[in-house]
């Protein structure tokens, strides 16, 4: 097929394979800005004394704390116009790679607090998956 264009075929599939991965990455962009306005139009943006004043009803200032800067680190890779809100849903919300507070978070919070990450209790079933009810199970702390 290249060579009917004057191209060896090899940099037309190349061409196609770039393309497509430009494409995705626009795709993925796009979906990242709407889901950012979409979470802005539906409350309010705090600041960091307000996030903390938000949570620490429910949560512990370490872990209140904790969450903020790994939210805010996760954030700023994707969209720095955002910050967390407790009652954000991980999924629903907030553009953070689930492998990131569902994997990393847990990890790096029981590192800090020095024990092993599987001596943290299993996730409650009926609990969302929102910022606050993450930070209520690590102050659940080690089982």
């Amino acid at each position: 097929m290249g060579e009917l264009i004057g191209f060896p075929e090899w940099a037309v599939l190349s061409g196609c394979i770039a393309l497509g991965i430009l494409a995705f990455a626009l795709w993925r962009w796009g979906n990242t800005k709407r889901q950012v306005e979409r979470t802005l139009a539906k409350r309010a943006n705090p600041t960091h004394e307000e996030f903390l004043a938000l949570i620490g009803q429910d949560v512990s200032p370490a872990v209140s704390e904790f969450l903020w800067e790994r939210a805010l680190d996760a954030l700023s890779v994707h969209a720095s116009q955002i910050t967390p809100h407790p009652d954000d849903h991980l999924i629903d919300d907030l553009p953070i790679n689930d492998d990131e507070w569902s994997l990393d978070w847990p990890f790096l919070w029981a590192e800090n607090c020095g024990f092993p990450e599987k001596n943290l209790p299993d996730w409650p079933a009926d609990w969302p998956a929102t910022i606050r009810h993450f930070g209520r199970w690590l102050d659940l702390g080690p089982e």
